[in-house]
């Protein structure tokens, strides 16, 4: 059995078969990498905004992304495989108000951090599940990049609402050493450019 999974994975990379979510074709300057030591500033946010414009506050686009197919999941590469990235040129900062400019960036820095928790819990699944993706097809990666972006979006709801957006700093600070200790447990499903 176990030869005939190794001929199957043979035959797929040979063949261009590829058992995975959109292929990610980025640009590195339109996008940023999660990272647990380079923060969010405010260059990072790119859209430019027309005066006059009827934007109130600010907005960061992040996504999950496949970097990759499924049967890399096997290899040295699989923590880096699936991405957490930001779109800078769809994200600004609101800087009318200059004072509040780096609380701004606090916040969408603690939406990312969330991001990454899902982002980590998706690679831990997708590592688990990759022999049966490839194999029959199920768990769809899809299925799973849906569930985790819908996790991570509820979580992101639920901390802004308990820190007014990240302008409660007791609150703000739980949160902070909440998300630390939870990408610490996942440390095993860390990228490699972290």
């Amino acid at each position: 059995m176990r030869r005939l999974f190794y001929l199957f994975l043979i035959w797929s990379a040979l063949s261009g078969f590829s058992a995975c979510a959109q292929v990610s074709t980025t640009s590195d300057t339109e996008y940023l990498r999660w990272s647990a030591t380079r923060r969010l500033c405010a260059a990072d946010f790119q859209m430019p905004l027309k005066p006059h414009n009827n934007l109130k506050g600010s907005n960061a686009a992040f996504s999950f992304s496949m970097d990759g197919h499924t049967y890399d999941l096997l290899g040295k590469r699989s923590n880096d495989i699936i991405v957490n990235q930001m779109l800078r040129t769809a994200s600004w900062i609101d800087t009318n108000n200059p004072a509040a400019i780096e609380q701004q960036i606090l916040f969408h820095q603690t939406l990312f951090d969330i991001q990454e928790i899902y982002v980590r819990r998706l690679r831990q699944q997708a590592r688990a599940g990759v022999k049966k993706m490839i194999l029959i097809g199920k768990p769809d990666i899809n299925d799973l990049v849906n569930q985790q972006m819908k996790a991570s979006q509820i979580r992101q709801a639920e901390y802004a609402e308990e820190t007014d957006y990240g302008t409660l700093p007791g609150t703000q600070a739980v949160w902070e050493a909440k998300i630390q200790q939870e990408l610490q447990a996942l440390e095993a499903y860390k990228a490699s450019n972290e």
